[in-house]
């Protein structure tokens, strides 16, 4: 692996969980950068940064590869996916529209305690991100925040299709909440979402969810593109 590559806390092998402590640990890497696209992924030397054997490696690198996140190369093995530009305008208009589907669906059976939920995960969310905080804080609580909209749909089939694009996105996507003033305008669209749900206006919930997504997805796009511009 490459130099730069961050050097991992071992796990502990008696928990009976090793292979999920190490897919955690790895999907943190890849979706905080750390690990980047394209990166090699070699089983012995993660085995030896984890402190195990090679067994709940593979297991890990397999989790992460059913994600999306790593694939296995014929010559190379393990390596960290990327997405094209193309790629990511795609996934964002497959989301935007699941996404905005299962927003106006759990506001037809929307409860009091779905609503306290939500409201929770956007006051952590204000409060969680932004200052010192890492992109991968900021990435976990936004997904807390629309995933507690999505799950109170109640349709598991379509929650896991949401969250294994969210999953394939998100390092992508975050890039959006380092530009001057973003924390504050994602703070301002998350209250406009919250306030629909408080509304339990599915249609207008709807609009604005799809609005959020692809204004998210263009302006991270304009900050990939500035990075990789020579």
């Amino acid at each position: 692996m490459r130099a730069a590559e961050p050097k991992f806390t071992p796990v502990d092998t008696k928990s009976g969980s090793a292979s999920l402590e190490i897919a955690d640990a790895l999907r943190r890497a890849i979706t905080d950068g750390i690990l980047t696209d394209g990166q090699p992924m070699r089983q012995s030397e993660l085995a030896r940064n984890f402190g195990v054997s090679t067994i709940p490696v593979r297991e890990a690198l397999k989790q992460l590869e059913a994600e999306g996140l790593i694939a296995f190369l014929p010559h190379r093995g393990a390596v960290v996916t990327g997405l094209s530009e193309a790629d990511i305008l795609e996934y964002s208009d497959i989301r935007a529209s699941l996404e905005s589907m299962a927003a106006g669906l759990a506001m037809t059976s929307l409860t009091r305690v779905d609503l306290a939920r939500i409201e929770d995960a956007y006051e952590a969310f204000v409060s969680g991100t932004g200052g010192t905080q890492g992109m991968e804080q900021s990435g976990r609580l936004n997904w807390e925040f629309h995933g507690a909209i999505y799950a109170a749909a109640q349709r598991p089939r379509l929650y896991s299709m949401i969250h294994d694009l969210h999953s394939r996105l998100d390092r992508y996507i975050r890039a959006h909440l380092e530009l001057p003033g973003r924390k504050a305008a994602t703070d301002a669209e998350h209250f406009q979402i919250l306030q629909a749900c408080r509304a339990r206006d599915g249609e207008e919930l709807g609009r604005l969810t799809k609005q959020h997504i692809l204004e998210a997805a263009s302006l991270s796009l304009d900050v990939i593109r500035e990075r990789t511009t020579p």
